[in-house]
C-alpha cells in the first residue's frame, strides 16, 4: 500500500515537471510581415518590414516557406506566375503571326484579265484570313489566361502572407 501511494506520488510529479517544461508560445507582433507600399507609377514597389525593420524580398520568402501553411500558398504563387510567363510569351508569339498574316492578307487586291466563261474580263485575287482570326483567337485565349493567372498569384500571396501573421495575431 505504501509503494503504490509513493509510485503515485512519483508519477504525479514528473507530470508537473513534464508540465513546467512545456514551451508556450506567446503572440509576438514583432514578427508580423508587413507591405508599404512606395512611390507611383513606374517607380511603384513595395518595402517588408519584420518587427519594424526593412526585409529584403527573399528574407520574407524564406519565412513564408519556413512555415507550412503560408508555404503551400506560396507554392502556389511560384506555379501562376510560371503559367503567367507562359501565358505571355503564348500571346507574344501568337499575336505576332496573326498581324503578319492580317498584313499579308490585307494588301490590295490587284486585278488581272483572264477568260471568265469563255469571255475577257478582269479579276480580283481572293484573300483569306481564317488563319490570321484563328491566331487572334489563340492569343486572346492566352490573354486571358495571364490575367487570371496574375490575379490568382495575387491572390495566393496576399493568402500566404495572411496564413503567416494569424499565428502571431
Amino acid at each position: 500500500m505504501k509503494n503504490s501511494l509513493i509510485v503515485t506520488a512519483v508519477l504525479s510529479a514528473a507530470s508537473l515537471f513534464t508540465q513546467a517544461q512545456e514551451i508556450k508560445h506567446t503572440a509576438q507582433p514583432d514578427s508580423i510581415i508587413k507591405i508599404i507600399p512606395f512611390g507611383e507609377g513606374r517607380e511603384e514597389g513595395y518595402l517588408y518590414t519584420i518587427g519594424g525593420r526593412l526585409q529584403t524580398r527573399e528574407d520574407v520568402e524564406i519565412r513564408l516557406m519556413a512555415y507550412a501553411p503560408s508555404a503551400m500558398e506560396f507554392k502556389k504563387t511560384k506555379t501562376n506566375i510560371t503559367w503567367f510567363y507562359v501565358s505571355a510569351g503564348g500571346f507574344a508569339a501568337s499575336s505576332a503571326v496573326s498581324i503578319i498574316d492580317f498584313a499579308n492578307n490585307s494588301k490590295h487586291a490587284v486585278e488581272t484579265t483572264g477568260f471568265v466563261n469563255g469571255e475577257p474580263t478582269f479579276t480580283y485575287q481572293k484573300r483569306n484570313s481564317t488563319g490570321a482570326y484563328v491566331f487572334s483567337t489563340i492569343a486572346t485565349g492566352f490573354l486571358i489566361s495571364g490575367i487570371i493567372n496574375l490575379t490568382q498569384a495575387v491572390w495566393h500571396t496576399k493568402k500566404a502572407l495572411r496564413a503567416y501573421n494569424e499565428r502571431f495575431e
